[in-house]
This record gives C-alpha cells, sequence and structure tokens, in this order.
C-alpha cells in the first residue's frame, strides 16, 4: 500500500516536467512548513523543493497563515480542478478515502471560499520570504 502511494505520488510529480505543465495555484496552511515531518534533513529538502517550485511560472503559491483561525475554510485540505472542457470538480481526501465533488452548486461555493482563501493569505513574495525563514531556522 505505502508503495503504491509512492508511485503515485511520483508519477504526479513527474507531470510538472510536461512540456506545458499545469497551473497550479496552491494555498498551503502555515502548519504544514512547521509540523517536521521526517526530520530535520527531510523538512529542508522539502523547503528547497517548494521554493524551486514557487520560482516556476506556472505555480503560485500562498501561505495561509495561523491568524487566518477560523476563518480557514477547507478541513481537509481540498483541490479544485478545472478540466480541459473547462468544467470544474473538487476532490478531498482523508486516509480512509477520497472523495469527487461534482455538484455545481458545492463548486461555486467552494470556489467562493478558495478566492476569499486566497485574498487573504500572504502575497506570493511574502509566502516565499516565510518559507525561507523556516528553512533557514533548520539550518
Amino acid at each position: 500500500m505505502a508503495s503504491e502511494r509512492v508511485a503515485f505520488l511520483m508519477h504526479r510529480q513527474r507531470l510538472l516536467e510536461q512540456k506545458v505543465p499545469p497551473t497550479i495555484q496552491a494555498v498551503l496552511d502555515q502548519s504544514c512548513l512547521l509540523r517536521p515531518i521526517g526530520g530535520r534533513a527531510v523538512m529542508c529538502e522539502q523547503l528547497d523543493h517548494l521554493e524551486r517550485l514557487a520560482g516556476r511560472p506556472n505555480i503560485t503559491t500562498q501561505i495561509a497563515p495561523f491568524e487566518l483561525a477560523e476563518q480557514r475554510p477547507f478541513v481537509p485540505p481540498l483541490v479544485l480542478l478545472t478540466l480541459p472542457d473547462r468544467t470544474v470538480v473538487g476532490y478531498a481526501e482523508s486516509q480512509l478515502r477520497g472523495y469527487l465533488e461534482r455538484a455545481r452548486t458545492t463548486i461555486a461555493a467552494w470556489e467562493a471560499d478558495y478566492d476569499q482563501l486566497q485574498v487573504e493569505s500572504l502575497s506570493t513574495a511574502a509566502s516565499l520570504a516565510m518559507i525561507r525563514a523556516v528553512r533557514k531556522d533548520l539550518e
């Protein structure tokens, strides 16, 4: 099971290397920068990777700071996918299963919440500065 999950995630990473890579707008909770999963060395590698991704023209990275508190709308995390036909679907995942939402009314509400989250989160420059500061603190 773990090897299948790793293989899936590695495949997904390779999609970022396509000739025409997908456009990604990601808002990450500040906690994901500060929770030392895998130890110091692994966290440093992950933060370096985030910094490299944030430097790509097709990727926008923002951090949702702790100060947003209960205004942070998504638990568990949510992925909104715009398909080639411009249809938007939502995907949420727990430890037990994944959930795909296609209902237009639900998706419209999620899009509005995500737009608000982007507005309230740190700018891309401030987010990159936070990633770098957390990385420096780990050295």
